[in-house]
């Protein structure tokens, strides 16, 4: 009787550890809509309504923040960049930083300010600075939203106040979150900053993301709160190499918000992985080059991003390479002769490009003759 006790305990082990983890059910949530993204390859690990169009509230400045960090990566803004306060960012009311009319501060700080206080007044500010008025600043990150495939978005404001036409989609948002933590990582340093001081310590900053102290993988991002987008979060997360991103629009109260993203960010982790079965230049095979200077030309992976999948199918990756035949001369290295279908369990997970190593020019008039040459003569 042990020995069967014992044998039917591991055989449940056994089972328990091939089943992927049950997601979450839409009866789960208190939230209108949410999602789950991994960050690098932005696949959807879960969704429920997200192309449904919702108020966001402060999710919004999430934009202006990108667009920031775009331009202090090109070079167009510093850290140190002097950041006015105005009549209108002082009244702007809600979270604020109590900048001053007239006022000066760096832009590390506003970032601060908005990152971590959600601050109305450093928000205005800083698109009055950077685009000469707020309204001029919208356009800008409307612009930049539809370059981001956000097509179910449109901002109004710089700030998330409730108003008309003002709205996103937790898939939207998920494609916003995964540009400004992939792009542009450094952001992480601000978002992961639970206390902060400003103005020589007469300033307290705190962090309304609860998650940075109840969930350790936390590393990010925003939240927001307003009347008609109710209670929000984007929660990005590290672990095991893999950055998940966790959209809740709309919960019923702020414990919701938090308790739903964290439900979300563990079933990530807990059922899925993000596996690297391709090394870059792998090499996968030859084609031959029709009229080429040489005969073939080396096929290979070049770049190739991870891919997501369920943790029972990690140990059944295949590789299926196809190669284009007679590929025609001149052909510039990086141009694609193929491609590879990776799947896991027979299913397809992702098709990637396979192209040429090196440069192959054109047979030239000489070179033909003498490969007539030593074709008439070879034994």
């Amino acid at each position: 009787m042990k020995k069967i006790i014992t044998f039917l305990v591991v055989l449940s082990i056994l089972v328990s550890g091939l089943c992927v983890a049950a997601a979450p059910k839409a009866e789960d949530f208190t939230a209108k809509a949410a999602i789950l993204m991994e960050a690098s390859t932005g696949k959807i690990l879960y969704e429920y309504n997200k192309d449904e169009k919702l108020a966001m509230a402060s999710i919004t400045k999430l934009m202006p923040v990108l667009i920031t960090m775009e331009k202090l990566a090109a070079g167009e803004i510093t850290l140190d960049t002097q950041i006015t306060g105005s009549p209108k960012a002082k009244e702007a009311g809600g979270s604020t930083i109590f900048l001053d009319v007239g006022e000066k501060m760096a832009l590390n700080d506003i970032i601060k300010g908005i990152c971590i206080a959600s601050g109305n007044d450093a928000t205005i500010a800083l698109a009055e600075t950077l685009a000469g008025s707020e309204a001029d600043f919208v356009s800008v990150m409307n612009q930049r939203a539809s370059e981001l495939g956000m097509t179910n978005t449109n901002y109004v404001n710089v700030t998330g106040f409730d108003a008309d036409y003002h709205y996103t989609s937790a898939y939207d948002t998920a494609l916003l979150a995964k540009e400004l933590i992939t792009k542009h990582p450094e952001i992480l340093n601000y978002t992961t900053i639970r206390e902060e001081w400003l103005r020589g310590n007469r300033t307290q900053l705190i962090n309304t993301n609860r998650l940075l102290s109840t969930y350790q993988y936390t590393t990010g991002l925003k939240t927001g709160t307003e009347t008609n987008a109710k209670y929000c979060v984007v929660a990005t997360a590290k672990k095991d190499n893999m950055d998940l991103i966790a959209v809740i629009l709309g919960a019923e109260d702020g414990n919701a918000r938090f308790a739903e993203a964290k439900m979300l960010l563990q079933y990530g982790y807990s059922a899925y992985e993000l596996s690297h079965p391709v090394e870059d230049n792998e090499l996968v095979g030859t084609v031959t080059v029709n009229k080429g200077a040489k005969d073939t030309v080396n096929a290979i992976i070049k770049n190739p991003s991870g891919v997501v999948v369920p943790k029972t199918y990690s140990d059944n990756i295949k590789k299926d390479v196809t190669l284009f035949k007679d590929v025609p001369a001149p052909i510039k290295a990086g141009d694609i002769v193929g491609e590879m279908v990776i799947s896991a369990a027979g299913e397809p997970i992702t098709t990637i490009p396979v192209v040429a190593a090196e440069d192959v020019n054109k047979l030239n008039f000489w070179q033909a003759i003498w490969k007539i040459f030593t074709a008439l003569f070879q034994f």
